[in-house]
């Protein structure tokens, strides 16, 4: 459908059109004029990225100036302002009211409101880039060209959203690097930008099927014009790629469905490349520099990881030695020591084992700090890779198995709390690899936070053995701190008993031994114990789910009423308003919430914040402080 002459297979294509050598200019002028659009965006939210740089570090300076202070509640008409539009766009963007939980129905789950809103504006643009101007009326001088006018300009917006799509599938892209936001929060955007441009494809072919059809040409111009062809074979393509893009069969088999991508993807740009005229495939071009830039650091940074070209490792020795051991639950820990790089409480890292899975390239969660020196992964045995390092850690028994990894990464940008004055961390399960080493991170460096609750929900008692010790540790330091009080909560969600529960204090004990998760804890000699029973009641929506559970125990480290920091196990599925309101009610500054786990906790607790929020007329005079909610959820 070219607008110019442009041979394609030895046809002279001057007869095909005269009319889209005149909707040239104009349809260009809409193609670029989305590209203004995204980088108004990406502008937009990269002054908000460096306006909360500011605000953190000042808030971070206010601390140590004055250690009495609460740094998150806002000073003056400027930081009052941003907070109450900050305040406003969060209740208006986390709320998530439906969601779906069953096998199939769980992928037809709508998005969050703020992602609605942002599609919502994004289908505004291209159906306004789409129409305006190109509804014409009979009398019209163009009238004749009537059909050719909206295939023309549907071309332009069609293809003007291929590197924009190729763009947010890429790792290391400009986007990511001015906003902040990592490549897998673009994940969403990317398929539904994909979803805008097939359906704008559609438009565009099918009006100049009309035109052919009604005319009586069909056959004629496919024909006369091969290029036409390619042009259905690229619709066919994507179709194809937003089928086998849906989550049902990503989940199936991910590795599957990341070869056959790449290989659509590649297939897509060349059809594209062969269908387009010459002074339209600058956006082909653009798409392919973008993969290519993409690609291209990655290979280099591949190379220099795992050659440790820049690293301080003695050995030169390719990849890194793993040690793999078997845990319960279903669960591996594999874990690299003396890593020779850093990274972020909350990154991951992509695994790739070529003695065990040859083919196959997986991102995990990395579950310990920096600082701890280890590099710890731990994995839920489910299927494919994860089942195969599973039963590789278990085969010998007592031993620790060893294998060669090569690692890309670390990926991500985890959320900065520091600066808040309250933080809940959530997590459900093995998404306590991300949760808990945040938690570790905050009680290593100097923060604003007065106050830190963890709840982690876990289905037997046994699963707290994958934390045990970094748990001890991190409510040995709490103990020490002068300032933080940290409350870690453990909530079981399988037992045979009536849900009750079952507090042990304990004074002057150093560190939570074993008797901690122990269904009866006896004092030693020289501590004072006292004993309370008391039901927890479970969620509604809990309790046809799980079971009732055992009893459980509280040992604080430390009986004073300011500053203690104890550890409680709690049976039963709680209630996200039930680990949300108290914190937040009680904290006199901002509150961060960070939540990892599946759909259903993380929905809920969109939803509650949003609502909370606007229960409580944050920064809208009340004198309520936010409540900044981070969410990560299972899966891609």
């Amino acid at each position: 459908m070219s607008m110019h002459a442009r041979r394609h297979g030895g046809h002279d294509m001057s007869s095909m059109t005269m009319s889209g050598g005149i909707f040239t200019p104009e349809d260009e002028t809409f193609g670029r004029g989305l590209w203004y659009g995204i980088a108004g965006c990406v502008g937009l939210l990269t002054i908000v990225k460096l306006a909360n740089t500011i605000q953190t570090r000042s808030r971070l300076k206010l601390q140590r100036r004055d250690p009495q202070s609460i740094p998150s509640r806002p000073r003056g008409w400027i930081s009052q302002a941003f907070a109450t539009a900050t305040a406003t766009a969060r209740e208006m963007s986390y709320s998530q009211p439906i969601y779906f939980t069953g096998r199939i129905s769980r992928y037809f789950s709508p998005l969050p409101l703020g992602k609605w809103l942002t599609l919502a504006f994004y289908w505004i643009v291209i159906l306004s880039f789409l129409w305006i101007g190109t509804i014409l009326k009979k009398g019209d001088a163009m009238y004749a060209y009537k059909w050719e006018k909206v295939g023309f300009r549907a071309a332009w917006v069609t293809v003007t959203q291929i590197p924009f799509i190729y763009l947010l599938s890429c790792k290391f892209n400009p986007i990511s690097i001015l906003t902040g936001i990592s490549y897998e929060r673009f994940n969403w955007l990317h398929r539904w930008a994909a979803r805008t441009m097939w359906l704008t494809a559609i438009v565009h072919w099918s009006f100049f099927y009309t035109e052919w059809s009604l005319a009586k040409i069909v056959t004629m111009q496919l024909d006369m014009m091969p290029m036409v062809k390619y042009g259905f074979g690229a619709w066919g393509v994507v179709t194809w790629m937003l089928l086998s893009g849906f989550g049902f069969f990503r989940d199936l088999c991910y590795e599957l469905f990341v070869l056959q991508h790449i290989a659509a993807a590649g297939t897509l740009l060349w059809l594209l490349y062969v269908h387009v005229p010459h002074y339209a495939s600058y956006n082909i071009w653009m798409a392919v520099a973008f993969v290519a830039f993409d690609w291209g650091v990655r290979v280099i940074w591949g190379i220099t990881r795992n050659m440790h070209l820049l690293g301080r490792s003695s050995t030169r020795s390719p990849g890194y030695e793993t040690s793999l051991q078997a845990l319960d639950g279903d669960v591996v820990r594999l874990r690299i020591n003396s890593p020779d790089f850093t990274w972020q409480a909350g990154q991951h890292v992509y695994l790739y084992m070529p003695g065990l899975r040859p083919l196959e390239f997986h991102p995990f969660t990395i579950a310990s700090t920096t600082a701890s020196r280890q590099l710890d992964l731990l994995i839920q045995a489910r299927s494919g890779f994860s089942r195969t390092l599973y039963k590789s850690a278990g085969r010998r028994a007592g031993s620790n198995p060893r294998h060669r990894a090569f690692i890309s990464g670390p990926w991500g940008t985890p959320p900065d709390i520091s600066h808040c004055e309250t933080a809940v961390l959530i997590a459900c399960s093995t998404g306590a690899t991300f949760v808990v080493p945040i938690l570790q991170d905050l009680m290593q460096r100097e923060t604003c936070l007065r106050k830190i609750h963890l709840h982690w929900i876990i289905r037997s008692q046994e699963h707290f053995s994958w934390f045990e010790q970094e748990l001890q540790a991190v409510l040995e330091h709490a103990k020490e701190s002068s300032r933080t009080r940290l409350q870690i909560h453990i909530h079981i969600t399988k037992s045979t008993a009536e849900p009750q529960t079952v507090e042990v204090l304990i004074t002057n004990t150093p560190v939570i031994t074993k008797q901690s998760i122990d269904v009866a804890v006896t004092p030693t000699p020289g501590q004072s114990a006292d004993v309370k029973r008391h039901s927890h009641s479970l969620s509604a929506s809990s309790t046809s789910t799980y079971n009732s559970s055992s009893p459980f125990q509280t040992i604080p480290l430390d009986t004073t009423t300011s500053g203690s920091s104890n550890l409680t196990f709690l049976s039963g599925r709680p209630d996200v308003a039930t680990l949300i309101r108290p914190p937040v009610e009680d904290a006199l500054g901002e509150t961060a919430v960070v939540v990892c786990g599946g759909l259903s906790i993380t929905a809920e607790t969109r939803t509650f914040v949003a609502r909370l929020s606007d229960e409580r007329a944050v920064h809208k005079g009340t004198g309520a402080q936010g409540i900044a909610l981070w969410t990560e959820t299972y899966g891609w």
